[in-house]
């Protein structure tokens, strides 16, 4: 255990003697200790019901920034494309009716991986991912989002103008935004459900 509060600092002045005295302390552990950039007492910020003095932390706890890791967007492959060309690139596998070694059918994984991966360069497009990132947020969810913000604006441009059919048609395309989120949200939660194994549970 360290000890952040300097060892000298009273804490406490006793009412009938006014003697100064440190029966409180603090204390952190080990790895906590380099994050204080102040700890002391504050006499003068003494309640009067007490003659204990308040004893202030200062930590710099701000979380160190990630990059963005780049990544394949699979939804926004273009998948017709994307088949068109492992055809072709299929073509030039060789087929083999029987695999008669190891190394034979080693060679035949690399050539299939190298024929996919060529596929996935060409037509699945990189991001970059922020590790805040919602795994279950759209490119339609973007869209409606834009859509109800503006009505939002006239919305609210409009205030004065009740009847105006702006509030209904905003009131709509708040309710159906939150509506396709909730939906996206189920949706990535089952489609992870159904593909996790046992050691995904507590992986996640």
């Amino acid at each position: 255990m360290k000890m952040p509060l300097p060892k000298d600092v009273p804490t406490l002045r006793a009412k009938a003697s006014k003697n100064l005295t440190r029966p409180d302390n603090v204390f952190c552990s080990e790895g906590l200790f380099p994050f204080f950039t102040a700890c002391n007492a504050f006499p003068e910020w003494t309640p009067g019901t007490t003659d204990h003095f308040p004893v202030v932390s200062t930590l710099d706890l701000v979380p160190p920034s990630k990059e963005k890791v780049e990544r394949r967007d699979w939804r926004a492959a273009d998948w017709e494309e994307f088949r068109k060309m492992l055809r072709r690139e299929l073509e030039g596998v060789a087929e083999v009716e029987g695999y008669a070694s190891v190394e034979e059918v080693e060679n035949g994984i690399r050539e299939l991986d190298a024929a996919i991966q060529r596929c996935v360069e060409e037509h699945v497009p990189l991001r970059k991912v922020s590790p805040h990132s919602k795994r279950w947020w759209t490119a339609e969810l973007t869209e409606r989002k834009k859509v109800r913000d503006r009505l939002a604006l006239r919305s609210t441009q409009q205030l004065e103008f009740e009847d105006s059919p702006t509030h209904e048609e905003y009131r709509k395309a708040r309710n159906g935004l939150s509506a396709a989120i909730r939906t996206a949200r189920a949706t990535c939660w089952e489609d992870w459900l159904e593909d996790i194994d046992g050691t995904d549970v507590w992986t996640a």
